[in-house]
């Protein structure tokens, strides 16, 4: 029946629109309507109502023509797993309470730790929330290795500033969680990049040195292995040399970008992960399973009970060649997140994952050619299917990259964002490609789709709209092909 119903979404999808508008409030009204608990109802005539509402009031991933941020669309293994998961309900926080799911989590994990280059017998991972959790172990981890006097008293014991390093490019959790492991915000130092967004090693010498001279004791520096803005790649290799020099603990950021250790071509641009002290990697971001999926790496178990161990009174003590998750990570019940990833990885085989990775990188080669077709122009190099782009009309500033992709929402045939990658040049437009499914067609509805939110005939309208003077079109684009019926 789950089958059946992935398969029937699938098509649904394939007729139906990435999003549709809805007004803020809308969908309280309706539930407010509709549900007032104080009666019992059938549970079918329930779900079948919700799902709609549901269906209704999102974007959707599962979309062929979803262009946008690291969400897969999912294949029916994984929504199999996630329903049989909730089905038994396995706590796996504890090795005993659970062996089996425990013990199959630990399993599909160690096949991961490979493809990094960890060792099997000293590694320790775990399934996480997602990948800000996943960074955050990290920290408290480096944290508790750099101030161990902190663990009991707190960092009021320090007498000297923690400070760690990401480039500007690094993403954005990290600053929440400097907030909340009390190191504060400013503890972030975000190092320059280059002009290919990589994290520049000499800035991040320069910001290390003036750090020591000024009595602040450096302890993290984290590489990015595919930026969320614009998918690039910081100098593992570069930034493991500089934590060899400065003892400093070494955290890869791959949360996306670890599809590169999938695919036989990409294997270099992660070059060095293997000498990180710990690894950030979202399955949920690379395979086609539901969120969420995060897993943790980390080279050695070595000071993980220090940073997150307990002596409860009430749970029975882990047996001898087990290990209990909620005294090694920050999590206490868990959930059983690793079905899913078993399924579909024991479902397709790596093979089966790397064709997929690399038909998207296809996909994002063919948008690329499409654009430059059409008279766009590429804003980023990412060797991953995330295409960063704009147009002599956004240049000019006839339009915005936001006006554009208003414009395609409120058609809802595709979905893309708008980002900035300079403070000094206005917005690009940013399409990923993360769905199994995307086609060729696909790619070129897309462009479809912006060749005529760029129109002369569209700007020119827009500008009307707005009381501007319609002034002669510097958009080179030529008419949007006829809509397909895909």
């Amino acid at each position: 029946m789950l089958v059946d119903a992935a398969r029937g979404l699938e098509r649904r999808l394939d007729e139906d629109r990435v999003t549709k508008p809805v007004e803020p409030g809308a969908i309280r009204a309706q539930l407010a309507q509709r549900y007032d608990f104080q009666r019992e109802r059938p549970l079918a005539e329930i779900v079948s109502d919700i799902f709609e509402i549901l269906y209704d009031g999102m974007v959707h991933p599962n979309h062929r023509r979803h262009f946008g941020l690291f969400v897969p669309g999912v294949r029916p293994s994984s929504v199999v797993a996630d329903a049989l998961a909730a089905l038994l309900n396995p706590q796996v926080g504890s090795w005993w309470y659970a062996p089996g799911a425990s013990e199959l989590e630990s399993f599909v994990l160690d096949a991961f730790a490979a493809k990094i280059g960890f060792d099997e017998g000293e590694q320790f991972s775990h399934f996480t929330t997602g990948g800000a959790e996943a960074n955050m172990t990290a920290v408290v981890l480096a944290l508790t290795r750099a101030f161990p006097e902190c663990r009991v008293a707190g960092l009021a014991a320090s007498k000297r500033r923690p400070v760690l390093y990401a480039s500007r490019r690094g993403h954005d959790s990290f600053t929440k969680i400097a907030h909340m492991v009390g190191i504060g915000r400013d503890a972030v130092r975000h190092i320059r990049t280059d002009c290919s967004d990589r994290l520049d090693l000499d800035d991040l010498r320069r910001q290390y040195t003036s750090d020591v001279r000024n009595g602040a004791q450096p302890f993290f520096v984290v590489g990015t292995a595919g930026t969320t803005a614009s998918g690039a790649f910081d100098p593992l290799s570069g930034l493991a040399a500089f934590k060899r020099e400065t003892g400093l603990w070494f955290h890869v950021d791959a949360a996306w970008g670890g599809l590169a250790l999938l695919v036989e071509e990409l294997r270099p641009l992660v070059s060095g992960i293997e000498n990180a002290d710990s690894v950030t990697w979202d399955a949920h971001k690379i395979l086609p399973v539901p969120m969420g999926a995060g897993m943790f790496f980390a080279r050695t178990g070595v000071g993980l009970s220090k940073a997150f161990g307990v002596e409860p009174a009430y749970v029975p003590s882990a047996r001898p060649g087990t290990l209990d998750l909620y005294q090694h990570s920050m999590q206490w019940s868990r959930r059983f997140i690793g079905l899913k990833v078993f399924l579909t990885l024991a479902e397709l085989g790596w093979q089966g994952i790397e064709s997929i990775l690399r038909h998207q990188q296809q996909m994002g080669q063919l948008l690329r050619d499409e654009l430059i077709r059409e008279g766009f122009s590429l804003a980023n190099s990412s060797p991953l299917p995330l295409v960063c782009f704009s147009h002599p009309a956004v240049l000019s500033g006839r339009r915005t990259a936001d006006d554009v992709v208003m414009t395609l929402l409120a058609r809802g045939r595709v979905w893309v964002s708008s980002v900035r990658l300079s403070p000094d040049q206005p917005k690009a437009i940013r399409a990923c490609i993360t769905n199994h499914r995307t086609s060729a067609d696909d790619v070129k509805c897309l462009v479809s789709e912006l060749a005529n939110a760029l129109s002369p005939e569209t700007i020119d309208s827009a500008a009307q709209t707005r009381n501007e003077p319609a002034g002669p079109s510097t958009t080179g684009v030529r008419p949007a092909a006829q809509e397909r019926q895909s």
